[in-house]
């Protein structure tokens, strides 16, 4: 009978352990899956939270899908040395004519568009400032009033700091008449080179936004006059030459900007057949790109310089290509900051 008895208290004391023990893992597992709530919860929140972010890297993002660049604060030891080495060539060259035309960024033209509440530098006052930082046989074009007057138009891409074909239209006219060369008749052609082009600020590596906010693609398109002169161009660094200005391959790569001159040369030469005896050295980033194209039927000669490639000086160029204008084309943001150009002054 004492063997019955405490077989059955084994038994009894086994079921109460299996009964905790089952308890246990059912707490376990109830916890378990409370933490996965919780941790989809917080995970979801901040997934929203990166989403709704209207600033990220210096790139604000508006309501409408487009991108804008926060305007750079300008180097100001830089634009004085600048400024000393332009009129340094004036004073080399007294019978080459200089001319800055630097292209505002979005976010200042259409400021309007940026997210509400959104404090931007005051850029048309930095660029009032470089402008009388600048030497006074140096010509200014500005592009601040003709932009401004078109604010509501397609100036620039909404995935890109850089110029559609509208906007570098206007600025190829403003600057055109500002050197006094002649500006091609007829009407412009549109050629549509990809209806599916992203620029730089849309390749932001969060996944979030690249899940829920996918910039859609754009058109990138080149207008071209019907009466353009006819041209070759030639890679003066690195050889070869061609009978166009765009690569419509590039059109289709990552970087579909690279679409102008093949991307970004170190020193391009056009040869046109715009008989006047001018020859324009045209000293930018890859602002200018797409702005130059619109100068072949204005200009004999058109050689084009990125400092930021191109190991040789203003000086000699002018000397080799017997240039009569120079004109610095920048982005604003980029000649802010970039201090290329003043290796490119440096004998």
């Amino acid at each position: 009978m004492a063997n019955e008895k405490n077989d059955a208290q084994q038994e009894q004391l086994s079921s109460d352990a299996s009964k905790k023990n089952n308890n246990s893992k059912s707490g376990g597992g109830a916890l378990i899956v409370l933490l996965c709530i919780v941790l989809i919860a917080a995970g979801t929140g901040l997934i929203y939270k990166d989403v709704s972010r209207n600033y990220r890297h210096g790139i604000y993002r508006c309501e409408d899908g487009r991108m804008m660049e926060e305007p750079a604060e300008p180097d100001s030891g830089k634009m004085r040395l600048a400024a000393d080495y332009i009129n340094g060539l004036a004073g080399s060259y007294p019978g080459v004519k200089q001319y800055m035309m630097l292209v505002p960024s979005a976010a200042c033209i259409q400021s309007g568009y940026l997210p509400d509440g959104a404090r931007i530098r005051d850029q048309r006052s930095d660029l009032l400032q470089i402008r009388g930082i600048m030497p006074q046989n140096l010509q200014w074009i500005d592009l601040m009033e003709v932009f401004s007057n078109h604010t509501g138009e397609k100036l620039y891409y909404a995935s890109d700091i850089y110029l559609t074909g509208w906007g570098s239209r206007y600025a190829a006219k403003t600057a055109i008449e500002a050197m006094g060369a002649e500006i091609p008749e007829g009407k412009d052609k549109c050629y549509l080179l990809s209806n599916s082009f992203s620029g730089r600020l849309a390749k932001d590596k969060v996944p979030s936004l690249e899940l829920f906010k996918n910039t859609p693609g754009e058109r990138l398109e080149v207008y071209v006059p019907e009466e353009e002169a006819s041209y070759y161009r030639v890679d003066a660094d690195k050889g070869g030459w061609s009978g166009s200005l765009y690569d419509s391959a590039a059109a289709k790569g990552k970087d579909a900007y690279k679409v102008f001159f093949g991307g970004e040369k170190a020193l391009t030469e056009i040869h046109t057949t715009a008989i006047n005896g001018e020859t324009l050295l045209v000293v930018g980033d890859r602002t200018a790109d797409s702005i130059v194209p619109l100068f072949v039927s204005s200009f004999e000669n058109i050689v084009l310089m990125h400092p930021s490639k191109c190991t040789r000086t203003i000086d000699s160029l002018i000397k080799k290509y017997n240039v009569t204008k120079v004109l610095y084309l920048y982005g604003a943001n980029e000649f802010m900051t970039d201090r290329a150009l003043l290796r490119s002054f440096r004998q």
